[in-house]
């Protein structure tokens, strides 16, 4: 009863924070600043921008939940049983009025008709060009990542890009998905073309960084394969970030090499609770809430830091009398499990252990807990401040790659690129292959680079494997009270559901086609 009057005060906080600050500028002149001195000082101007920047999802917390996107997919399951990622997206009882992402149509349209006010105004700063330029890219910059958000979600959507008056015909149609994803490449084209005559800022406003290598991620989730790799390369090939040689600290540290856009958080002004509740749940001085918990799947994916072969494959050097030595480097900075030692305390996973796996409460479901992003020198009941990484080079790398190899253009090219990645973990190299080959081998760099990251999420689905058997069965560890692996180490946890009929694509809320019948629905809802 505690936790729950706990999470009431944090989600009522929250709510709080957000109505308190989202409408603290307004366009109305009853407001305590007029549209006029918004519109004309660059200071007000930014000003405005940043409460649009603070609306922005973020992995620790986003509209309706408090679970990370990874327990919707095979590589966590979360100790709650309550988050939507067990009762509809692993269910599969998502309804056009009941979904996870209603509440992101809502906030997304809120923020634009936001930046259509700036836009429609923003001819009239009276600042220096180099900072009006860095307004206006940073506007295009962000009305092309909310329609990008709505395109990956919900496919076409009604592209509304000047305020709208009560007097106008509201009741507008969806725009086709080529014409949203034409639209949002030409809004981050947009913002690269003033952020390069404009003064730089730092990672938690766009850039001419953030805007191309978005307009490449937007493309590869497309399918445009030929321009996503042409966007990603003008990353690489102009930008001054370098991967960080300390892949735990990406997640940690606000200011690291590769971080190209981010959400900064600052005790007590704006924070989040990802320590709480991603910490595991035991019987010593050090208990959270559990949170999402490694699977199985995801942890026989770590290869072995020797041979850089799965722990399956024959001469691997998997000892199965000591499963996680050995690894990748990337598999300590990321997973808690059996014998990990975090904040002082030996971790025992197994069978009664002090924080052992357990179907019930808050305990892991799995044998496993997160360590990526979650702080070791803070405590756990205290608020956090760690930022989320919404892009980084790395990824930047993994894009340019697959583009690569979905177009065919040029295989030796991306294996360099996926090598690039491999290196900075101290991982040997994978060797060029035909195209399914290389398929492969990306798609499991990206399953264990961006692990947690949010990707997977939609990786499976614009992969086309989300439904697949091995994808929705899900293995937790199975070991003896000893910490010995039993046959082959691993149990079904569970086996999830999967609506076919949908597939990748989320329903338009049925509160939005209630009030406009020129919305059509989604197939599957």
């Amino acid at each position: 009863m505690k936790k729950i009057q706990t999470l009431f005060f944090l989600v009522a906080l929250s709510f709080l924070q957000f109505s308190c600050s989202s409408d603290a500028i307004d366009l109305d002149p009853q407001g305590a600043i007029s549209s006029d001195v918004v519109f004309t000082d660059p200071a007000f101007a930014e000003t405005y921008l940043n409460e649009i920047y603070k609306g922005t999802p973020n992995g620790f917390y986003a509209p309706g939940q408090f679970y990370m996107l990874s327990a919707a997919t095979d590589d966590a399951e979360n100790s709650y049983t309550w988050p939507t990622s067990n009762t509809l997206f692993n269910t599969a009882n998502i309804t056009s009025a009941k979904s996870p992402y209603n509440s992101l149509w809502i906030d997304a349209y809120f923020q634009i008709r936001r930046l259509n006010n700036f836009i429609e105004n923003y001819d009239g700063l009276e600042g220096i060009d180099v900072v009006n330029n860095r307004l206006k890219g940073e506007a295009h910059f962000l009305r092309a990542y909310y329609y990008a958000l709505l395109l990956k979600t919900f496919g076409g959507v009604p592209i509304i890009s000047v305020p709208q008056e009560l007097t106008d015909d509201l009741l507008v149609s969806r725009n086709t998905k080529d014409e949203t994803l034409d639209f949002v490449i030409s809004e981050f084209d947009t913002a690269a073309g003033y952020f390069e005559n404009a003064e730089t800022a730092g990672t938690t406003r766009g850039s001419w960084d953030a805007a191309m290598a978005m307009k490449g991620r937007v493309l590869l989730y497309e399918g445009k394969y030929a321009e996503s790799a042409s966007a990603s390369k003008q990353v690489l090939d102009n930008t001054s970030k370098s991967l960080d040689s300390d892949y735990q600290g990406i997640f940690l540290n606000d200011f690291t090499s590769e971080v190209i856009f981010d959400t900064q958080f600052k005790d007590p002004d704006k924070i989040h609770w990802g320590n709480l509740f991603n910490t595991p749940m035991s019987n010593s001085e050090v208990s959270g809430w559990g949170g999402n918990n490694p699977t199985q799947n995801l942890i026989d994916q770590y290869e072995m830091k020797a041979t850089g072969m799965l722990p399956s494959e024959s001469g691997s050097g998997y000892d199965t009398r000591n499963p996680y030595a050995g690894r990748d480097p990337r598999f300590e900075a990321s997973i808690l499990y059996d014998g990990s030692v975090w904040k002082g305390v030996t971790w025992y996973f197994r069978p009664r252990g002090h924080a052992a796996i357990s179907s019930s409460g808050d305990w892991t479901r799995t044998g496993y807990n997160m360590k990526k992003f979650i702080e070791e020198d803070t405590n756990h009941n205290n608020p956090s401040a760690q930022h989320w990484v919404h892009i980084r080079l790395a990824e930047v790398y993994l894009n340019y790659a697959e583009a690569l190899i979905e177009s065919g253009t040029d295989l030796s090219m991306a294996t360099d690129a996926i090598n690039t990645i491999r290196t900075r973990s101290s991982m040997p190299d994978i060797s060029t292959g035909n195209q399914s080959e290389l398929r492969s081998k990306l798609r499991h760099e990206r399953r264990i680079e961006l692990a947690f990251e949010e990707h997977r999420f939609w990786d499976i689905r614009r992969w086309g494997i989300a439904g697949d058997p091995e994808t929705l069965t899900i293995y937790r560890v199975d070991m003896n009270r000893q910490g010995r692996l039993i046959d082959d180490g691993k149990e079904i946890w569970e086996t999830r559901n999967w609506n076919a009929a949908a597939g990748k694509l989320f329903p338009i809320p049925q509160f939005e086609i209630d009030k406009n019948p020129n919305l059509t629905q989604n197939p599957g809802y």
